[in-house]
């Protein structure tokens, strides 16, 4: 439901707030030029719209026609009436106190292995990142990505260090001081890694586990959430959906690839770049790109990157090895790795990138 007030009723806006929460519900109030808009979150069946408009102030309701009403941009109503939202910055803050924004304007970098599987790997990656983030200035928009939980296609893979990976990423985060992001796969992990890192990740094989987005909604923590492999994108956002109604709107989408004809044949999976132009438009959140697991090999991935750059992303996720490593070491993913001077270079792409003075807005 939509709420339309006239200015100067501050005390309506109040009232109708106390009510909506009193349903269990959640006002979100939008600040106008002419009106004070209250979006009412949740199920806006118990109120009563006829009674709102008697309220002083109150010019009109109505309902909303949105699959995923919570973080929907552009708000349309049964007679079409439209109110478009303000997209979102989701921060990440850090143990060194700085903040990583997910918002329009701003770009983060989040690097690191696939999956650890050592002190020795997080503390070199980590080290050469943090190098690479004083060289560039790219401190406060840099952000440690790390598998502790894997899910693995094939059962007798490596499958993460589970809870001896947390202590690993709570040692790193503190050494180094940058917030760490990573999968959660079932609810009894949710906690636990709530503790330890900075973000929470929900992988495409769990787009749709109602359960788990439930859970990492209640967190507290801002979420990364991927796109499933086959999932269009009103299913995904529909999904996502079931995190921010548990009143966590802190949520970044990352797209990943999709299955396409051709799976498997050149690369792993097809990546979408123009749903980022979808998602800006039709909702408020934040959405980077994961080009790794898209591609799945180490040389396109910087292409992919770079491709991601161009378009109005809000960040991208790649994971990275030392120059030094062997791939044939490597447990989780190895070739589709880059190695830490290649991914340097793809900082300064995306650095030159945004010296560029862009001539078109894709909200237009």
């Amino acid at each position: 439901m939509i709420i339309e007030i006239e200015k100067g009723f501050d005390e309506t806006v109040v009232q109708i707030q106390e009510m909506v929460k009193s349903r269990d519900c959640r006002p979100d109030v939008l600040l106008g030029d002419l009106y004070t808009v209250i979006a009412v979150e949740g199920d806006a069946t118990q109120l009563d719209a006829q009674y709102i408009e008697t309220l002083p102030g109150v010019v009109r309701t109505w309902r909303i026609s949105s699959p995923y009403k919570t973080i929907s941009r552009r708000v349309v109503g049964d007679n079409h009436q439209k109110v478009v939202r303000e997209r979102r910055s989701v921060n990440v803050p850090g143990p060194d106190g700085k903040i990583r924004r997910f918002c329009d304007g701003n770009f983060v970098f989040i690097a690191g292995p696939c999956a650890i599987e050592s002190r020795e790997q997080m503390e070199g990656i980590s080290g050469q990142l943090s190098i690479l983030a004083d060289r560039y200035g790219i401190r406060d928009r840099l952000m440690l990505r790390g598998g502790a939980y894997k899910p693995r296609t094939r059962p007798w893979d490596f499958r993460g260090l589970g809870s001896e990976g947390l202590d690993i990423i709570e040692r790193i985060r503190d050494r180094f001081g940058f917030p760490v992001v990573t999968e959660a796969m079932a609810v009894d992990q949710i906690e636990s890694i709530g503790r330890k890192a900075d973000m929470i990740q929900i992988g495409t094989r769990n787009f749709q586990n109602f359960n788990l987005l439930e859970a990492a909604g209640q967190s507290g923590k801002p979420i990364l959430y991927k796109r499933g492999i086959s999932a269009e994108l009103e299913e995904w956002l529909s999904a996502a959906e079931y995190i921010a109604l548990q009143g966590n709107k802190d949520v970044v989408l990352c797209e990943r690839g999709v299955k396409s004809t051709t799976h498997g044949d050149y690369n792993r999976s097809h990546i979408d770049l123009d749903v980022i132009l979808a998602i800006r438009n039709r909702t408020i959140l934040p959405v980077v790109v994961d080009p790794s697991h898209s591609s799945g090999f180490a040389e396109l991935v910087p292409y992919q990157f770079c491709a991601a750059s161009v378009y109005p992303s809000n960040g991208a996720m790649v994971e990275v090895i030392l120059d030094e490593t062997e791939r044939r070491s490597i447990r989780c993913d190895a070739r589709q790795a880059v190695r830490m001077s290649v991914f340097e270079k793809m900082i300064r792409f995306r650095l030159d990138i945004e010296k560029i003075p862009q001539s078109f807005d894709s909200t237009e």
